[in-house]
């Protein structure tokens, strides 16, 4: 699994490490390639499969201040992402 060999290569041996890389990697490909379609539907895939693919990462996922940031700055009517 991906998720594992990151956590190995990495040295990380926390989750909320691991996923706060995966997290800073989609806020950066949110913020950056935005209007990119191919991208932001990978990145967003990305986000769903870590959000249903892991024992309680949905919960872990909402804890990360990455992802705290992201659900209370976030609108509609801004078309990228703030950070």
């Amino acid at each position: 699994q991906l998720y594992r060999r990151l956590s190995e290569v990495l040295g990380l041996n926390d989750e909320t490490m691991v996923l706060s890389v995966f997290i800073g990697k989609i806020i950066t490909n949110l913020k950056y390639w935005g209007r990119c379609e191919p991208i932001t539907s990978k990145t967003l895939q990305l986000l769903n499969d870590l959000s249903i693919g892991y024992p309680f990462s949905v919960r872990k996922l909402v804890k990360l201040s990455a992802v705290q940031f992201m659900l209370n700055n976030h609108t509609v009517s801004s078309p990228s992402f703030p950070g």
